[in-house]
């Protein structure tokens, strides 16, 4: 059975169900704080450019609406995973968001957790195209 979904949480079970894959609260507990805490790592970023890195990193089979983004961003902010600063803090134009020290330990947490589900969704569609295809 799949632990608890929390923040950082990731599907422990062998057998996931399809909607485990990316389409359940994997999706937004797991995959979009993982990948917005990437890439704020390499460059601090804004909220419409990190939607348009997860759907160009994920070849368009994930995307994220701002209604999803800027919540997850204000609580990656709350809990001191990310630090946001106003790019004119005159005009309030667009807030970029850089990781913490606090936050490149979680990133380190979640990647590792993460990675387990990954190999078996990568094994899963590899036997999936194999059958179809050989």
């Amino acid at each position: 059975m799949a632990e608890p979904a929390g923040e950082g949480s990731v599907v422990t079970e062998e057998r996931a169900t399809p909607k485990d894959v990316f389409l359940s609260e994997i999706k937004s507990r797991t995959v979009f704080p993982l990948l917005v805490l990437h890439f704020v790592r390499e460059q601090p970023e804004y909220g419409n450019s990190l939607m348009h890195k997860i759907r160009e990193k994920t070849a368009g089979v994930m995307s994220v609406s701002p209604n999803t983004v800027y919540p997850l961003l204000r609580r990656l902010e709350e809990k001191g995973y990310v630090k946001g600063e106003w790019e004119r803090p005159d005009t309030r134009s667009r807030r970029f968001y850089a990781i913490t020290p606090l936050g490149e330990k979680k990133y380190e947490e979640i990647r590792e957790q993460f990675e387990a589900h990954l190999l078996r969704v990568r094994k899963a569609i590899e036997s999936l195209h194999e059958e179809l295809y050989g």
